[in-house]
């Protein structure tokens, strides 16, 4: 008789020959080398005699096939990881075996967890998500409008192209209506505005008579100011007011230096600071003890002292307030009576001799009290010979609002927090004789001009209405003219599939109703047409399958799978029009126009959303950054960090660049901001470019990336343990197991002087931690000699607070970083320079873990087990070229399942 162990292992093994033979994949299993484990520690209390909780161990299926049996497994994983078993009194277990138990048990449960939901390549009819449908409606009617609104599409376990992700309710089709007629109101404007132009300068010097008013009135204030306070002092000092200057004394403020002026009605005959013109809502003894010594007096006659204040402003620190004087910033507010439009802002600036390399950039943006900045742009030009920068700028109708009318320029990093603002400040005056910052950028002039779109090409949906008005000035169109526009812009908008006659005459029948009921014509159309672009047709990536197998896609479902893939928008006419003929599917016109889709300026949509979700860029918001210990990573260079992200998938997807690029290369793709932040010479301007890179540099490949290393910190420390699982998941398609609940936390080690190797390491030694962080941790370690902003260096430090939260002297230790290491099972390293060189090796899991990603994308279903030859193929066929971007691409696009529904 065969022992149970042995029936075990043949049963499994007959399992997985059953599953080969039907072409399935082999169910998640825990090795039969586990079960002495389970045998020595668990079945005592849980065997078939003694199942304490009624729950067995000694008949667990080693195959995980259903659901009953992964959560039987699970109650295991979770019971162990918790420290709930075993009981305190029972054997210790050893932890090398407890740890490779749960090492291999948390793995086979991600398996099973995969496994046990795989779709079998079923695609889900989906609706278009966010980004899609903004750009649709932004094909159709050549209008960007807010979509943020709409519930966010993405999940933890997939990309936002995912069907079963893309639900609908009935909250969704009300905000779709709205959301359709907005973007009916903006391009029915637009095209009411077509030639229109307007241009509006503003001049630098209009500064200079406030900076001089406003010195006039700090002079004239501390003179008020002293002549007050020497009354509430001859008063304190008159000895009949001694009672009183001992009852003050007495008070709970009597030892603050201001408190006889803050009581000056007290003493007898002292006449009221409203009296020396301190007329303010606030407290006028405090107004007026602050003219006393006005702080930034010093700083603004410096102002006046620069040589070009009558041709320009200087760009100054923020110093007074805004509303009562504000030279920090160039605003320019845009007339009311503007439409919306397509706009052209330009400014004229230079540098001065005081601007340093981190000092010559200047901030563009929207409403400064908000005070984020849209883009930085480097200043090379000189006092004698000023640059003219251009910056376009689309105004809709959200910016109808003031402060959304509001545009300014500033000194880049002066203003994105208060801290940020006041640190600056300080330094500036420790630099400049207790003065104020020196001026280090100049700006002649600040202007905006709108640019007519009169003889270009209108948008299809617009161009589908040139039989009607748009306005209500001419007369209603005639019932022909009307129910062909709406026929052309529902064929429009449904990308090529014809509506019904039924459908076309209902719009018809709306549209009638609302004049009816005495609608203008205008109104009713565009409440006609907001039901066309609120309708399933519209909304809807319409693949429709009544039969249960899988069917080959018509042309022009390809076509749009096509486009909504690499451009996440409608095809254009060129597609369409293939599609109509029966050319599209032929593999050399497929091929030519997924090159021509690639090299449209239209495929950045796919590089940055399927960046942003491949690499997991999501954690780029998780954290604000401290400015204060990192003040040179402002949001300017953080808006340049992420940039550089997707400019460097940019550059090797439109060159046909290897992956490995990504892993390993001797080239950066940056601009002059960046180059700056890593220390790069000779690199001007603010577009992308591709910039060589010397031997020891520890830049190139998204390990050397300032963003890549951000995004494995908490905005002010590093967290090796983040950085570990984020080179596992996404460059080793290694990806740990979810941590587990209920296990120690590092910050149990809060306060204790230790590095920051020290503190990790302290994790591994529970083996419900040790089982993950044996292969996270010393990746991790490898990447310590960036900071927390991806900044270079050799050594760290910690401190500690007190209760108070200040800074305590008995938890500071600094040490130098020792980034050596060895893999789990693997080789060690010194250094990062050979942490990268190994993971450069490993390009092949690289490779996969893309085409994955690619998969799921671009068909919008989850990777599974019937993709497998899928995956070799385009893993073998881009081999050959050296794992050439686009030949992923282009092998997915002329995939049988990339044509299939």
């Amino acid at each position: 008789m065969k022992s149970p162990l042995a029936l075990i292992v043949g049963t499994l093994a007959a399992l997985q020959a059953a599953h080969l033979l039907a072409d399935e994949p082999a169910p998640a299993a825990m090795n039969a080398a586990h079960l002495k484990f389970l045998n020595t520690y668990c079945e005592r209390c849980h065997g078939a005699e003694t199942a304490e909780a009624s729950f067995r161990v000694d008949d667990l299926p080693l195959a995980v096939t259903d659901l009953a049996t992964a959560a039987r497994w699970q109650k295991v994983l979770n019971a162990l990881n918790s420290g709930e078993m075993p009981p305190e009194d029972d054997p210790v277990m050893d932890k090398a075996a407890k740890t490779n138990f749960l090492d291999d048990l948390a793995h086979v449960m991600v398996d099973a967890r995969n496994k046990l939901g795989d779709q079998n390549g079923v695609i889900t009819m989906r609706r278009l998500n966010r980004r899609e449908y903004r750009n649709s409606l932004r094909e159709l009617l050549g209008v960007e409008i807010n979509v943020n609104e709409l519930p966010a599409d993405t999940s933890s376990s997939g990309f936002d192209t995912v069907g079963t992700n893309l639900f609908m309710s009935g909250t969704q089709f009300e905000q779709y209506l709205a959301l359709g007629r907005e973007a009916l109101e903006e391009a029915f404007e637009w095209e009411a505005n077509a030639a229109v132009e307007h241009k509006f300068r503003v001049e630098g010097e209009q500064i200079t008579p406030k900076v001089a008013k406003y010195i006039e009135y700090q002079v004239d204030a501390q003179d008020r100011a002293t002549r007050w306070t020497k009354l509430v002092d001859e008063a304190v000092a008159l000895p009949e007011n001694a009672d009183i200057v001992e009852e003050i004394r007495a008070g709970p403020l009597g030892n603050h230096r201001h408190i006889f002026y803050r009581s000056w009605k007290k003493f007898p005959g002292v006449p009221a600071p409203e009296t020396f013109g301190f007329q303010t809502v606030e407290n006028n003894a405090d107004k007026a003890v602050t003219a006393l010594r006005p702080y930034h007096l010093p700083y603004h006659r410096y102002y006046l002292e620069q040589l070009a204040v009558e041709t320009g402003a200087y760009l100054a620190i923020p110093n007074e307030h805004p509303s009562v004087l504000d030279n920090a910033t160039i605003n320019l507010l845009v007339p009311f009576s503007w439409p919306s439009g397509e706009y052209v802002v330009r400014f004229r600036a230079a540098i001065t001799e005081h601007a340093t390399p981190d000092r010559r950039f200047i901030e563009f943006g929207i409403n400064p009290r908000v005070q984020q900045a849209i883009s930085a742009h480097e200043i090379t030009g000189t006092m004698d010979n000023p640059q003219v920068v251009e910056i376009p700028l689309t105004m809709t109708r959200g910016n109808r609002e003031r402060a959304n009318r509001s545009l300014f320029l500033r000194e880049k990093g002066t203003r994105d927090h208060y801290l940020q603002t006041r640190q600056k400040a300080n330094e500036g005056r420790k630099e400049n004789n207790d003065i104020g910052r020196t001026f280090a950028l100049w700006v002649d002039w600040m202007e905006i001009e709108r640019i007519p779109t009169a003889g270009i090409p209108k948008p299809p949906g617009i161009a589908a209405l040139s039989q009607l008005p748009l306005d209500d000035k001419t007369q209603a169109p005639s019932p022909e003219a009307l129910r062909e526009s709406l026929l052309q812009f529902a064929r429009e908008a449904f990308r090529g599939n014809e509506p019904t006659a039924k459908y076309i005459d209902q719009l018809v029948d709306i549209y009638n109703v609302r004049r009816e009921f005495g609608a203008k014509h205008s109104d009713a159309l565009k409440e006609t047409l907001a039901i066309v672009l609120s309708s399933p047709m519209f909304l809807y990536l319409a693949e429709p399958n009544l039969e249960e197998t899988i069917r080959p896609l018509t042309d022009q479902e390809l076509a749009t799978r096509l486009a909504y893939f690499l451009w996440s928008a409608p095809p254009d006419a060129t597609l369409r029009e293939l599609a109509v003929s029966g050319e599209l599917n032929k593999p050399e016109v497929l091929a030519a126009q997924t090159t021509r889709l690639l090299d449209d300026p239209r495929a950045d949509a796919f590089v940055n959303a399927f960046t942003y979700q491949w690499l997991g860029l999501d954690r780029l918001d998780f954290f604000q950054v401290n400015l204060e210990n990192h003040p040179r990573f402002d949001n300017a260079t953080r808006l340049s960090a992420r940039d550089e992200v997707y400019e460097t998938v940019a550059h090797i997807l439109d060159n046909n660049g290897s992956l490995n690029d990504l892993l390993k290369s001797d080239y950066v793709v940056i601009n002059a901001i960046l180059a700056t932040y890593y220390g790069i010479d000779n690199v001007h301007g603010d577009e992308f470019r591709k910039v060589m890179l010397p031997s020891d540099s520890p830049r190139g490949g998204l390990l050397g990336m300032a963003a890549i290393h951000l995004m494995g910190s908490n905005g002010d420390t590093t967290s090796p343990v983040e950085r570990g699982v984020w080179v596992l998941r996404k460059l080793l398609n290694d990806p740990p197991p979810p941590a587990p609940a209920n296990v120690p936390q590092l910050a149990r080690l809060a306060g204790k002087a230790l590095t920051t190797r020290e503190r990790v390491l302290a994790h591994q030694e529970e083996p419900q931690c040790a089982s993950c962080h044996r292969k996270i941790d010393p990746i991790g370690f490898g990447m310590e000699n960036f900071d927390a902003v991806g900044a270079w260096r050799t050594e760290d430090s910690y401190q500690g607070v007190d209760a108070d939260g200040k800074p305590d002297p008995k938890t500071k230790k600094a040490w130098t970083i020792d980034p050596a290491a060895t893999l789990h099972n693997g080789p060690s390293f010194e250094d990062f320079f050979g942490l990268r060189d190994i993971i450069a090796t490993r390009n092949r899991a690289f490779a996969r873990r893309f085409t994955e990603s690619l998969i799921e994308y671009s068909l919008g279903r989850p990777c599974g087990f019937n993709d497998e030859p899928l995956i070799e193929d385009i893993l073998e066929t881009t081999e050959q070229q050296n794992f050439a971007m686009r030949e992923f691409i282009l092998a997915l696009v002329q995939s049988k399942a990339f044509h299939s529904k």
